[in-house]
């Protein structure tokens, strides 16, 4: 069986060690999937304190993992990890640069993943990483922004 939260911890630290994705100013919080709403639901993004926004949720298990056996003790494990990333911004074109902004650094870096030279450090690494187009919702004054990017991980298991 898969470790998710190890999974989890891998992708989070992976993300907060990036020079971009890791300075608050560009993105305020990184966690693994805590709080009150489903990402795979696509829920109200005001579930995440407006003051912790722009947000990535990481939700390690978001689909039904694969597995693949070797000739070798070993089992690989097909994960996808969904990240959520959540934005608000007063205007909505200046808040969709913002919005893809994060994007494009987000999947920069689950690109560097994909090879063992340089994977998530618990021997696992990226296959693939798309993100879907953002959800825009208005709440008062703000529009927020929700995109999902899923990233498939082959997880190496020994038994």
């Amino acid at each position: 069986m898969s470790d998710y939260q190890s999974l989890a911890s891998a992708v989070e630290t992976t993300l907060g060690a990036d020079a971009w994705l890791g300075d608050r100013n560009n993105v305020r919080t990184i966690e693994v999937h805590a709080r009150g709403f489903d990402i795979s639901e696509q829920k109200d993004p005001l579930f995440i304190d407006p003051s912790d926004l722009p947000a990535l949720v990481i939700n390690p298990n978001a689909v039904k993992k694969n597995q693949e056996g070797t000739a070798t003790n070993e089992i690989l494990d097909i994960v996808t990890v969904q990240v959520a990333t959540v934005t608000r911004h007063r205007d909505p074109r200046s808040g969709l640069t913002d919005h893809y902004a994060i994007i494009k650094n987000l999947e920069a870096v689950l690109d560097k993943q994909k090879s063992s030279a340089n994977d998530l450090g618990i021997d696992a690494y990226v296959r693939q990483a798309g993100t879907t187009d953002p959800e825009i919702q208005k709440k008062g004054d703000y529009y927020f922004f929700t995109s999902f990017t899923e990233a498939v991980v082959e997880l190496t298991t020994t038994f």
